[in-house]
């Protein structure tokens, strides 16, 4: 009984353990994959700010009723389209790119030792617009 409990606590620890492992690398990379569908869709429409992040939120430029992963938010996903002052980059040189970031998403542990949720590191996708965008007004 005594060894059997020992050998099922540590399984048990190893599992969930696994678990956690498992559940944070699917989250990193849905989310990699959100971020980089977002800025492949505003590499070719980098003035539609809506448009981008519905293609982050629901695979789609329109919004639709749920996002693709639990708990995205719209206010996880900022978007930095040619001609922002507040996100320039004058270290990028002249051509123009759309960066997307998805920040702040929360992750829930299975684990009992290591506290019960944390928030995921920012995830940052930047391209170059395929379509010149004027900054200057006509």
């Amino acid at each position: 009984m005594i060894e059997t409990s020992l050998v099922l606590v540590l399984l048990l620890a190893f599992l969930v353990g696994t678990l956690d492992c498992g559940q944070f690398l699917y989250f990193h990379q849905a989310l990699s994959e959100r971020a980089r569908a977002a800025a492949r869709y505003a590499a070719v429409n980098p003035t539609d700010r809506a448009g981008i992040q519905n293609v982050a939120l629901y695979n789609s430029p329109v919004a639709a009723s749920a996002p693709v992963l639990p708990n995205l938010t719209a206010s996880m996903i900022s978007v930095c389209l040619p001609g922002d002052t507040a996100c320039a980059d004058p270290s990028a040189g002249p051509e123009s790119r759309v960066t997307v970031t998805i920040s702040g998403y929360p992750m829930v542990t299975f684990n009992l030792f290591v506290p019960g949720s944390f928030t995921n590191r920012p995830i940052t996708v930047s391209l170059p617009a395929e379509t010149p965008v004027s900054t200057s007004p006509k």
